[in-house]
């Protein structure tokens, strides 16, 4: 077990000209600013005795003329203390295997090194490969596209003539980041974008494709990765003009559900037989270029080229409206945006969200619309989610004017239990000033939700979205995952025996940030008294197992405080606490 280290002269205490050599004890803490190695009694470490090697096929792309993605693959297969990365005189810590370096010299030379860490932060050999960013940007990937391209640079990427945004209209949901330029970033569960350029379908490519959908992205990422997606749907008329994306979708609705672990069609109102591929998960920052393909009787979805997911399907249109919808998915960057068909003009649409502002035996009110918002516009589409009592035609009024509301595919009814979605058109312009919007019905009627779809006409003019650009986030420290068991018969740490020693793993495994920051070392605390300090040199993370003697700790509840110390102290530290209580045998 290793409990303390010997400093000395060989050949123990001894007086050698004038200077005094003495035992230490590493059994004492250390001091608050040393952060040396330090193991209790009652601790010993157990190392992972995995090697560290070089990585192997590092690989240099670009996605622009100012950038390059690096990825390789781990020696070992698994990389347990992560990477670093070395450009052009800067450094980064990754946990996973890929990372992008932007805002490049196009025209230069980029030698990139990367090197295996281990837990304690010893480093591998470098590999090295070498590239010009602007040599190694392949542009073919535009054949076939419609221009212009939309790039998600800033506000104006967002006007409302190509573009529509449903959110909850109660929280910033994007801004923008400073890479190569700036990047829209989505900063809220859930969030849908929808282009006003219409897709429809042209005569077959070289590549058989009728119409294609192209993303730029680096998503989804997110901490809820079992529920993060990005959804590149088609919808048709009239279900293009719904709120939030939800399933079960509408009929003939086309998604491509994007996962960090795969991708698979859904076709709403119908079964698909498909082919579903997986990839390395994404990684935050590091891009990668998807495209949806419709040809005739299948759907085809690629990333990067390669493609991973396909459904043999014969589409019930010709034309649709493209979205982007995002659950789960914060910190997801969005970069370019482009279709592919018959080239269309945009039909500028814009959305309000509506709410409740009073009821009635009647109806619902749905508050007042401004004649700001209606100026300019051709038409007004008012869009609500109900619930009736009973069945009972149900009206929706636009100040004095009132049309009977017809229910969006699928047409199911009312029904108690579940909420329908219906739709009502007025022209404009309204003879009435900031008219009010209700919608009414005997049949005992709830709305959910609302929204009005504005048609905008050519004078129409509607302010920018706002975006606020946000520096980027400083890397992260990683979070401890903590284990701890008996070291013989597995039991969890909540209920122990008296005896024997508590097998305590320490994983820092975030492969999801864009840049870890270097960690010092790991601090172990037992019922705050410190334990154990394990210096760990700068690394990226890894995996550290202690084993803890449990002979005379009194059998009471008891608390493992974990800790990881960054080296640059502006950071947080982060811990992990572990209880745990010993049953007397």
């Amino acid at each position: 077990m290793e409990r303390r280290s010997l400093i000395a002269a060989l050949g123990g205490l001894a007086l050698l000209g004038g200077a005094v050599v003495v035992l230490r004890d590493e059994s004492a803490p250390p001091r608050p600013q040393a952060f040396e190695r330090f193991l209790d009694e009652r601790v010993e470490y157990v190392p992972d005795t995995q090697r560290v090697a070089t990585p192997t096929d590092l690989r240099l792309t670009a996605l622009d003329r100012t950038s390059l993605r690096a990825s390789w693959t781990a020696a070992d297969g698994i990389g347990h203390g992560g990477f670093e990365v070395r450009w052009n005189g800067e450094t980064r810590l990754v946990r996973g295997t890929g990372t992008e370096l932007t805002d490049l010299d196009a025209n230069a030379d980029t030698t990139v090194e990367v090197r295996a860490l281990d837990a304690l932060g010893g480093r591998s050999d470098p590999a090295t490969a070498k590239a010009v960013p602007r040599l190694a940007y392949d542009d073919t990937w535009l054949d076939g596209l419609m221009v212009p391209l939309d790039l998600f640079d800033g506000p104006e990427a967002l006007d409302p003539r190509r573009w529509r945004v449903f959110d909850r209209g109660d929280t910033d949901c994007l801004h923008l980041r400073p890479v190569n330029g700036e990047r829209l970033e989505v900063d809220c569960d859930r969030v849908d974008l929808q282009s006003n350029v219409p897709l429809r379908f042209g005569p077959p490519a070289p590549d058989g494709a009728v119409a294609r959908v192209s993303l730029t992205t680096d998503g989804p990422v997110g901490d809820l990765t079992d529920e993060s997606a990005v959804l590149i749907a088609l919808l048709p008329e009239p279900v293009q003009d719904l709120g939030h994306l939800e399933e079960p979708f509408p009929p003939g609705v086309l998604v491509l559900r994007i996962t960090p672990f795969g991708a698979r069609f859904l076709l709403g109102g119908a079964p698909l037989g498909e082919t579903s591929g997986t990839y390395p998960p994404p990684t935050s920052g590091v891009r990668h270029r998807w495209e949806l393909r419709v040809l005739p009787g299948s759907v085809v979805a690629s990333r990067d080229g390669v493609d991973v997911a396909s459904a043999p399907v014969e589409l019930p249109w010709t034309s649709a409206r493209a979205r982007l919808a995002f659950r789960q998915a914060r910190g997801t960057h969005l970069d370019t945006f482009g279709l592919g068909g018959v080239p269309g003009t945009p039909a500028p649409g814009s959305v309000a969200p509506l709410g409740v502002s009073g009821t009635d035996s009647g109806g619902v009110s749905l508050g007042n619309v401004a004649n700001s918002q209606l100026a300019g516009a051709s038409s007004v589409r008012v869009v609500a989610s109900v619930v009736a009592e009973r069945a009972a035609p149900i009206t929706v009024e636009l100040g004095t004017r009132s049309a009977p509301a017809v229910f969006m595919p699928p047409d199911r009814g009312l029904d108690p239990a579940r909420p329908a979605v219906v739709h009502a058109d007025f022209p404009l312009p309204s003879p009435d000033s900031n008219p009010q919007v209700r919608v009414s019905s005997d049949g005992g009627l709830s709305v959910y939700a609302a929204h009005l779809v504005i048609a905008d006409g050519p004078d129409a003019r509607h302010p920018l979205p706002r975006l606020v650009t946000r520096p980027l986030p400083d890397p992260r420290v990683p979070s401890p995952a903590v284990s701890a068991v008996h070291e013989t018969a597995g039991e969890p740490a909540d209920r122990l025996p008296d005896r024997g020693r508590l097998r305590l793993t320490v994983e820092l495994a975030d492969t999801r940030a864009r840049e870890v920051a270097a960690v010092k070392g790991v601090e172990v605390d037992l019922d705050g008294e410190r334990i154990a300090v394990l210096p760990t040199n700068g690394s990226a993370g890894g995996r550290h197992g202690f084993l803890v003697d449990l002979d005379g700790l009194a059998g009471d509840r008891h608390e493992l405080d974990v800790r990881v110390v960054p080296v640059d102290e502006r950071h947080d530290v982060q811990s992990y606490q572990q209880p745990f209580e010993i049953r007397p045998l």
